[in-house]
């Protein structure tokens, strides 16, 4: 049970090692928060604290959104949240291992 248990763990962290990288190649990052299952950082460009106050918002911002999405339909779940400021970009994407929030310049790509 316990070597299992680690095998867990060792599969999780290569998890969250991967998508950190794949996102940290991206251009314009500012941030990234990967949170684990209980909404804990667990890896982070950001100081600890940080990264704490920032998942903790994030939890209750993801609570509300959820609410208000069972209100309009029960059966429908959250994919990802996005939040966009003039300055900056919020990605949070939740799956069943991990919850990934990155933090990016809101540059538009469109050349008129």
């Amino acid at each position: 049970m316990i070597q299992s248990s680690q095998q867990q763990s060792k599969r999780t962290r290569s998890y969250v090692e991967e998508v950190y990288r794949l996102i940290e190649q991206k251009p314009d990052i500012v941030d990234i928060i990967i949170l684990n299952k209980r909404g804990n950082p667990v890896k982070s460009t950001m100081e600890q604290p940080s990264a704490i106050e920032f998942s903790g918002l994030y939890g209750i911002l993801k609570d509300k959104v959820q609410s208000g999405l069972q209100k309009i339909d029960p059966d429908d779940e959250l994919l990802m949240l996005r939040v966009r400021t003039k300055a900056n970009e919020v990605l949070i994407t939740p799956d069943e291992k991990i919850t990934v929030m990155v933090v990016q310049n809101a540059k538009d790509r469109i050349q008129l």
